[in-house]
């Protein structure tokens, strides 16, 4: 029952069951919605239940912050040899770079933050105006990975989702390493993972194929022509490409005057870029070197936990349903659905796998 929920809809899951069970007035389909959405709350409590306990036990409140008395001391942040980075720069003729800026990927645990919206199920009965619900349903998805570690949190919150990641990170030792964090450039993930992390060895790359899909967009908005258009972002991609920020805001104010149509547009993308300044890394050394510049994987598994199941045409999803269903797949994706079938358990720490469901071992 739990595994048709992560592809397959309602009632087709429902016949399914009764087919295979031989029977003719078998579960009905709002039975098999509410007995999966049942399941996937006590999942989802039973993941913030190991969470706080990790949290209380290691000097943290339920809510994620640490307490003044808590000791606590990241390790040293350790880096590609030096001849390898030396190595690289010269290649790409790169005069300026910072050897801490290359993590060990042995050492690091690299972690994807994503966050997706679903349609609403639009109300049945009549509501004052300003009670109104939103239209979405919000969900956010975390995919952690280190050495060859692999696990997916899932909750209704950026907040919501961060505390798990906290407490995952307590439980399997590893708060202390140095954190990658890839996103997107949305303000609010880098406000709440600043504010979780302040006091671990943490830091924010920003996505390149979202940056480089940002300006696209804002200089198309922007530009007159196609032509004109094209020419200034592959200027502009370029520089930022070798994270030379400066460079970029330079190139887009010595943009011809008689080929913009909307000026606020370019401003308000250099706005931007001061914004993420400081996540906006040497794109073109860290692919030379071997190490992520992207957030696929965190997509990937956004994917696989909502989009792949709740995007589809004509879907609407209620708050605790599209909740439910995302638990009972991140479970599906970290290998435990017969850990907590057959146990009511749920291990809270690296298991490598390949979400395909071929083996399973604690890390």
């Amino acid at each position: 029952m739990l595994e048709l929920s992560l592809d397959t809809s309602v009632r087709r899951s429902a016949n399914l069951l009764n087919r295979i069970r031989h029977e003719t007035n078998g579960i009905s389909p709002t039975t098999y919605r509410n007995t999966v959405e049942r399941e996937g709350v006590k999942m989802a409590n039973h993941i913030e239940s190991k969470c706080e306990e990790a949290l209380l036990c290691n000097g943290f409140s339920v809510s994620g912050e640490r307490l003044e008395r808590t000791e606590f001391k990241a390790e040293s942040s350790r880096h590609l040899a030096e001849e390898e980075i030396t190595k690289a720069a010269l290649e790409l003729e790169i005069k300026e770079y910072k050897l801490l800026d290359y993590e060990l990927p042995e050492s690091a645990v690299n972690i994807s933050v994503d966050d997706v919206c679903v349609k609403r199920q639009t109300e049945t009965r009549p509501r004052p105006e300003k009670d109104t619900q939103a239209k979405r349903v919000n969900n956010t998805v975390i995919h952690v990975q280190h050495k060859d570690g692999k696990y997916i949190l899932n909750s209704a919150t950026i907040f919501g989702c961060l505390k798990l990641l906290l407490g995952f990170l307590l439980c399997g030792d590893l708060l202390n390493r140095q954190l990658v964090f890839f996103t997107d450039g949305a303000k609010d993930i880098h406000n709440e993972i600043t504010r979780l992390f302040a006091f671990a060895n943490h830091k924010i790359i920003l996505d390149w194929w979202h940056l480089n899909k940002k300006l696209k967009e804002e200089l198309s908005r922007a530009m007159n022509g196609r032509a004109v258009r094209n020419a200034a972002v592959d200027i502009v991609s370029s520089l930022l490409w070798f994270g030379n920020v400066d460079g970029a805001i330079s190139a887009l104010r010595e943009i011809d005057v008689r080929n913009i149509k909307d000026q606020e547009k370019i401003e308000g993308f250099i706005k931007y870029l001061e914004r993420v300044r400081e996540y906006i890394p040497c794109y073109a050394m860290r692919k030379k070197l071997g190490l992520r510049n992207s957030s696929n994987l965190g997509e990937k598994a956004n994917d696989l936990v909502v989009s792949g199941r709740q995007k589809h045409n004509g879907m609407s999803w209620s708050n605790d349903g599209s909740h439910a269903f995302a638990s009972v797949a991140s479970i599906a994706c970290n290998q435990q659905l017969l850990n907590w079938i057959h146990g009511n358990d749920i291990q809270f720490q690296f298991c490598i796998q390949d979400f395909c469901g071929e083996h399973d071992v604690a890390a």
